[in-house]
């Protein structure tokens, strides 16, 4: 009887490891429970993933025990930890297809870390018992790549390799056309100040009086605009398991301990299948401290730390660049460190763009401050971004104009970001940049009506610099897509050219201009010159001016008003007088991006987060936790 039942035994083992998927079907022979396997197996096919990339994110077994047991079964060895890697050759294909030869090992000629098709292909090659061939761990065998190309990579990513070098960049600044236009004006317009002040202010407006009309315009015209419904509530943006791509989503992170736990429960929430996730946490590699704190944290098997390599600039899009190298995924997203996003945004963005166009490149979710009880400052923070991504980019995107993009929770086709050479590692607004390039290769951004919740800085200083920082990159974007006006109008057409200068342009000129044209409105006011002008030519101005002045100040109310209504917060009404005096403080901060573009243009001006005292409303986003298989890092 014994014999029997060891026998059905053996056809009941035989009959669940039938069928199974090559890659993971030895694993039996290796302590994995044939129903295990055979549950990844269902998985995998049911929902469209990896059965190797299945069975680590159900816990089964862990990488380095995967690929030890892939090393048992070939009969070579396995390494784990740091192998010299011959540098060169193609670095995304010897990335995908897992195998590159070694540099100066007395043993060994090849490492093999092979995933998905390259794995199955190794499985199926009969390889066996080679001792010249040394298996390890895809965690590994990147990092050994990334080590043995580290300076080629840092010219890559920072855009200093031949392909980046042919691309515009704001690493060249500005022209010495444009500066002379600039200097030579600046003097000017000071010398008029000096000698006619009134005169010169009347003249000053009259000429950026059509570029305030247009940006006006922009405004009113997207406030206007109907707002979408609620994305999650309608049927049609549900999509099954099957149907959902990769996603690769990179978070760029330096000096960033005190949010660490924060990041990693927001991403770990996250409503996706983990086995199509690759979530990168890209740590610039001189960052001892937080290479330090992610040691301690067991990360779920799709999170990877991926080290960039020294070089500068030390900015987050040439971080960015590396991720995008490496990226698994057809569609790529950003979170920054602070970040707490909704953990349905994949899903919804992914849904968005398997029904839109291949033109639709980009969706641009929508950023909350959380944190707006910490002071002020905070409140009015949220007060400007429920006007900005609640009102002003969803109406200008409804009207498929482009937009200054949000350096965060905007959600991407890899391959169109590959296509346009990724970010301009030398603007310091690269979101910016990028919104500018999209619309000049002909591809069109989209609003995600999904929230990512942020974190408002709480001191002045910090605002300061971290505003400075925006508006210097507003400046960088200007000066790289103005250098050919004709080549940008003829690539991004006339309603985005218009678009983007109202934008850039306006936006700059309007925080420098603040506090003149404030003075001067007084001023003449004060003089009575402005109510009773003398001449013909003076009313004309003078109307145009009080016409353009009364319109600016609804046009800058109003989005943030409509943006605090929509979003369910009233009590932002209360600043409303206060946003003078914010106003205020963005001019101040936009003579220092001035001075910094001239003096530091690619200085990144770190904000450090973490210090919010409350995170209110960014606490809904998270789920519980998820069982999770042990980390890849």
């Amino acid at each position: 009887m014994g014999g029997g039942g060891n026998e059905d035994g053996a056809i009941r083992q035989e009959q669940a490891l039938a069928g199974l998927p090559i890659e993971i079907a030895f694993l039996w022979r290796h302590g994995i429970a044939p129903s295990e396997l055979a549950a990844a197996a269902r998985r995998a096919i049911r929902i469209g993933s990896e059965p190797a990339r299945e069975l680590m994110a159900l816990g089964s077994i862990d990488e380095a025990g995967f690929y030890r047991a892939l090393a048992a079964e070939l009969g070579v060895a396995f390494h784990k930890g740091p192998l010299a890697l011959r540098p060169g050759g193609e670095y995304g294909a010897i990335l995908r297809a897992g195998m590159a030869p070694v540099l100066e090992h007395p043993d060994l000629d090849f490492a093999l870390a092979p995933e998905g098709p390259a794995l199955r292909r190794l499985l199926d090659s009969g390889l066996r018992n080679r001792l010249d061939i040394a298996v390890t761990t895809p965690t590994d065998f990147a990092a050994c790549l990334r080590e043995a190309n580290s300076t080629g990579l840092a010219r890559h990513i920072a855009g200093l390799d031949q392909a980046g070098l042919a691309r515009d960049s704001a690493r060249t600044g500005a022209t010495r056309g444009q500066r002379i236009a600039l200097g030579g004006g600046t003097v000017l317009s000071a010398l008029c100040g000096v000698m006619a002040p009134l005169e010169a202010f009347f003249a000053l407006a009259t000429l950026v009086g059509p570029l305030f009309l247009c940006v006006i315009v922009l405004r009113l015209a997207a406030t206007l605009e109907e707002p979408d419904g609620e994305l999650a509530s309608h049927r049609r943006w549900r999509v099954d398991d099957s149907r959902l791509p990769v996603y690769t989503v990179a978070i760029p992170l330096f000096r960033e301990e005190a949010v660490l736990p924060q990041i990693v429960q927001s991403l770990t929430a996250l409503d996706y299948p983990a086995a199509k996730l690759d979530i990168k946490l890209l740590v610039e590699a001189e960052d001892a401290g937080l290479r330090n704190a992610l040691s301690q944290i067991v990360l779920p098997a799709h999170f990877s730390v991926v080290i960039v390599p020294e070089g500068q600039p030390r900015t987050k899009p040439r971080a960015l660049n590396l991720a995008l190298l490496e990226a698994r995924g057809s569609l790529f997203t950003i979170f920054d460190a602070e970040d707490i996003p909704d953990p349905r945004q994949l899903r919804l963005a992914a849904a968005r763009f398997l029904r839109a166009p291949d033109e639709l490149a980009c969706l641009q979710a929508r950023l909350v401050i959380d944190n707006a009880g910490d002071g002020i400052l905070p409140a009015l923070f949220a007060f400007e971004y429920a006007g900005l991504f609640d009102v002003l980019n969803p109406g200008l995107l409804r009207s498929q104009l482009p937009i200054m993009l949000g350096g965060t929770s905007n959600h991407f086709r890899t391959s169109v970001l590959r296509a346009i050479g990724g970010w301009d590692a030398w603007n310091v607004t690269e979101d910016a940049d990028l919104g500018v390039r999209l619309a000049r290769a002909g591809y069109r951004v989209g609003d995600l009506p999904s929230n990512t919740f942020e974190e408002a800085p709480l001191s002045m200083s910090a605002w300061r610099k971290q505003r400075s920082r925006w508006i210097k990159g507003y400046i960088q974007t200007l000066a790289t897509h103005s250098r050919a006006p004709a080549r940008l109008l003829r690539e991004a057409g006339l309603s985005a050219t218009l678009a983007f200068t109202a934008q850039a342009l306006g936006t700059i000129v309007a925080a420098l201009g603040y506090p003149i044209f404030a003075i001067a409105a007084v001023y003449a006011w004060s003089g009575g010159s402005l109510m009773t002008p003398s001449g013909t030519l003076l009313s004309l101005v003078t109307t145009l001016a009080l016409t353009i002045a009364i319109l600016g100040i609804f046009a800058m109310i109003a989005p943030p008003v409509l943006g605090a209504l929509r979003r369910g917060s009233p009590r932002l009404l209360l600043l409303l007088p206060a946003l003078p005096l914010y106003y205020g403080l963005v001019s101040v901060a936009a003579w220092v991006a001035l001075y910094e573009y001239f003096t530091r243009p690619f200085v990144w001006n770190k904000t450090t987060h973490g210090l919010a005292r409350q995170r209110g409303a960014g606490q809904i986003a998270f789920k519980p936790a998820r069982k999770t298989a042990p980390s890849r890092s």
